[in-house]
């Protein structure tokens, strides 16, 4: 079913590497096809896929990542508008200094992924996120910076955008902490959802509105 598209008054471009935001660490921009080995890097590693959805791939390989990277482009996903934000990286500003990573395509460090699915039929002025971040930067803050970020870009950006939802495994209490840092609320569990590796989790629905974000500022 096509995605009946919201229009935004200044729709960022399309082109690979296009700048959608930036924070005070971190900078949020479209994935380009050089970015594949540090994003294979980043996504090769168990205790990142074990919270993602099957489609995420385990192994992760440099393969991986191009074709992912290559599906992105709007021609190979005709379900959106090529100006909405779909999969973006996210890198940061400063290197870190501790230790080496591979580096993108524009020599920034890239330290994880925000994607956005836009709902069809009646729910299309409700789009879904998911994310991850690298193992090796856990526990820095970045990823609530990240989402709370994106979120309301995303709002800003697309005036009839009216409600952004993400989910969570039960195992995965931080990724929720992420989310209520960020605004959102948690609507509901539905129970016994998921089996992920042979393990049975339920799965966490949060929801964030626009109403929610013009409250607290």
């Amino acid at each position: 079913m096509a995605i009946r598209a919201l229009t935004s008054p200044s729709p960022p471009s399309a082109e690979p590497g296009t700048i959608l935001l930036e924070t005070e660490r971190l900078l949020i921009r479209r994935y380009m096809l050089s970015d594949a080995p540090a994003l294979a890097e980043i996504a090769n590693d168990p205790e990142v896929s074990i919270f993602m959805s099957d489609r995420f791939p385990s192994p992760y390989t440099v393969e991986d990542a191009e074709t992912f990277i290559k599906d992105l482009n709007p021609q190979h996903d005709p379900s959106s508008p090529p100006e909405y934000p779909t999969t973006s990286g996210v890198f940061l500003k400063v290197a870190p200094t501790e230790a080496h990573h591979t580096k993108a395509g524009d020599g920034l460090v890239l330290i994880g992924s925000l994607g956005v699915r836009p709902k069809p039929d009646v729910f299309y002025r409700t789009w879904d996120i998911g994310y991850f971040i690298g193992r090796v930067f856990w526990g820095k803050g970045y990823c609530t910076e990240a989402v709370s970020a994106w979120t309301r870009w995303m709002f800003e950006t697309w005036p009839e955008l009216l409600r952004i939802e993400a989910g969570r495994y039960s195992s995965n209490p931080r990724s929720g902490r992420v989310l209520e840092k960020s605004g959102f609320v948690l609507e509901g569990t539905k129970r016994s959802a998921v089996t992920k590796n042979g393990v049975v989790m339920d799965a966490l629905l949060y929801g964030l509105l626009r109403s929610d974000v013009e409250k607290s500022t």
